[in-house]
């Protein structure tokens, strides 16, 4: 009885070291931002290279949009500091 009780005892604590190590890599996987957030630039970036493949001329209008709000915010930000080193 003492030999059928180590082997449940055994049998337990493997059980519950795999419970340990899952909870243990459901943890490191929601906790590593870093992983995260290349995970999220290589999808963007797939979803970008499919956008320019399938649709050219929305790419290049979705490009030149974003450019032309870049130039706008930074041309507003230097007229701001030209005004207050006047």
């Amino acid at each position: 009885m003492k030999a059928e009780q180590m082997a449940q005892g055994i049998t337990e604590a493997d059980r519950a070291r795999a419970e340990l190590y899952d909870s243990l890599a459901q943890l490191r996987d929601r906790l590593d931002f870093a992983q995260r957030i290349d995970d999220s630039l290589g999808r963007a970036r797939a979803r970008i290279t499919a956008e320019k493949r399938e649709k050219p001329l929305l790419f290049i209008a979705g490009v030149t949009a974003v450019a032309a709000v870049g130039g706008l915010a930074v041309w507003a930000i230097a007229k701001k500091v030209i005004r207050v080193f006047d």
